[in-house]
């Protein structure tokens, strides 16, 4: 137990003038002004780390839409087909609640709870599914679902990627809201790598005049403004519809015989695997020369369709369809990320 000592009053002053206590004034002032100091920095640490939380949970998506995202999204509803592969890329599998009943890539996504269909996705489903982030795609999701769920209360960060470089960036952005930024980083490093080694190697060859045909009855193409218009000139050709301001023009036959295109590319429609009618079809007109020189190759839709990491893979293909001698699965593809199908 301290006890308190009563000293003489005549010796305090004495006691206090000694030299030992004489920096006790000098430094009970420095203390003062040193704690103040202190205060304050910590004060407007607290005010920065506060400001940043706050700014990390609101996020301006593709379409310029403010999205407030309250913790870090592990109950994610996807509303598009390359949305679904774009998160599998990402490592975030394991945090996918609902995908559409065309999110059929990797197998493992058919698994998922469906929620519905690209463009008329069921809410009630969705609102069962408790996300804490929605991602949908400007392209295809209509704005009436983005906003019915909007009123609801749910986050929904809706992607707008028109071409390779916004595909790049809607990865980032996907990766930065779900806190993936490292993974998507590297992710966007290794496919622009395989960009740039495909222009590379096509940039100062010929351009091959490329009819992109979408089906047999009716046979539609793919305009300017178009994902695969994006992919045949990345691929080192010209697409012979490029001008066409239509996304989806029709073409008769004739009208493809007009535009002499050297290469046919055939993507079949849902469950329509013609291939082998549009090879009889196309003998009708040997003057075309895509059918005299036997240039008619089919691709997978899907990868040129969506806008996901295997957009790439089509860029990949198509540059091969149309530059023959170039090695792009052994140059430009990484053992990471490899060709699709190949």
């Amino acid at each position: 137990m301290l006890r308190q000592i009563n000293m003489p009053k005549d010796v305090m002053p004495d006691l206090i003038r000694h030299p030992v206590y004489s920096w006790i004034p000098a430094y009970a002032g420095m203390t003062t002004i040193v704690a103040k100091v202190i205060i304050f920095f910590l004060t407007v640490l607290l005010m920065v780390i506060c400001a940043e939380i706050s700014c990390a949970d609101e996020f301006r998506d593709e379409t310029n839409r403010l999205v407030r995202i309250h913790s870090v999204p592990r109950r994610i509803v996807s509303l598009a087909p390359g949305i679904t592969e774009t998160l599998y890329a990402l490592g975030l599998e394991s945090r996918i609640v609902g995908v559409t009943t065309f999110c059929d890539w990797p197998v493992a996504a058919r698994l998922k709870p469906r929620i519905g269909g690209f463009t008329n996705p069921s809410i009630e489903k969705i609102v069962a599914l408790k996300p804490d982030l929605i991602l949908a795609t400007a392209d295809g999701n209509r704005r009436e679902t983005v906003l019915q769920l909007e009123r609801l209360g749910l986050p929904v960060y809706v992607t707008n990627p028109s071409d390779t470089r916004s595909v790049l960036k809607s990865i980032l952005r996907i990766g930065e809201i779900t806190r993936q930024k490292k993974n998507a980083r590297r992710l966007v490093g290794t496919l622009q790598k395989r960009l740039d080694c495909v222009t590379a190697q096509t940039r100062h060859r010929d351009k091959p005049r490329v009819f992109f045909q979408i089906g047999l009855e009716p046979m539609v193409t793919a305009g300017r403004g178009t994902l695969i218009n994006e992919v045949i000139k990345r691929a080192g050709g010209v697409n012979v519809a490029g001008a066409d301001l239509a996304n989806y023009p029709r073409y008769s036959a004739e009208g493809i015989i007009g535009a002499s295109p050297d290469i046919i590319v055939f993507a079949p429609m849902i469950n329509d695997n013609k291939f082998e009618a549009v090879k009889r079809f196309w003998k009708n007109f040997p003057e075309v020369p895509a059918v005299k020189n036997r240039r008619i190759y089919p691709i997978d839709a899907d990868l040129i369709n969506r806008a996901s990491p295997r957009l790439f893979d089509a860029v990949e293909i198509m540059a091969i369809f149309f530059h023959p001698d170039i090695n792009i699965s052994a140059t430009c593809c990484p053992n990471d990320i490899p060709l699709s199908g190949h």
